[in-house]
């Protein structure tokens, strides 16, 4: 999509310092997409603790670990 946008100058200049090599629409179409991500990262952070999304992975595959191995020794007859 093309847009006609107001950039301060030295933004400009800077974020094409940082993106070496590329054009100019490159360089934003790049820092609007990590603005983007960041954005939703934090979102999702947010959610940390709600019961939503549960950011303890370890804890979850450490029960989903031991719940494949009781399954498995059910499976074959036999207890440790």
């Amino acid at each position: 999509m093309r847009t006609t946008i107001a950039i301060d100058e030295a933004l400009m200049d800077a974020l094409m310092r940082a993106e070496k090599g590329v054009s100019r629409s490159e360089a934003v179409r790049r820092a609007v997409h990590s603005h983007v991500r960041q954005k939703q990262i934090a979102a999702f952070k947010r959610l940390a603790g709600s019961r939503i999304v549960d950011m303890d992975w370890r804890e979850m595959e450490r029960l989903e670990m031991k719940d494949a191995e009781r399954l498995e020794q059910k499976r074959h007859g036999r207890k440790r």
